[in-house]
């Protein structure tokens, strides 16, 4: 839980080099933010034992490894499908020293 929603900041932060759009990756950071959060309310609940919608508290927790991951994975097909379809770049002329 905390290794995906680290990973959905780290993901989210380094975006660009990707090809990520800005609004993607700052959801994906924003989404691994709101895990990483509810993830002690969640720690609190479990070792407490008080038992107080434990399956909301786990699903703040898991979702937004899920949503960030579904963003990644179709921005990265945006990303190839447009790449497909970009006329290739002409050859470029060698120029001997």
């Amino acid at each position: 839980m905390l290794a995906g929603n680290l990973l959905a900041i780290a993901v989210g932060a380094g975006g660009h080099r990707i090809g990520l759009a800005r609004g993607r990756s700052i959801t994906i950071t924003v989404l691994g933010t709101a895990g990483l959060i509810a993830f002690p309310l969640f720690m609190a609940d479990v070792f407490t034992g008080w038992m107080w919608n434990i399956g909301m508290f786990e699903r703040a927790v898991i979702y937004p490894i899920m949503i960030g991951h579904a963003l990644l994975g179709s921005g990265l097909a945006t990303i190839q499908r447009h790449a497909a379809t970009l006329p290739p770049a002409p050859p470029e002329a060698h120029v001997a020293n």
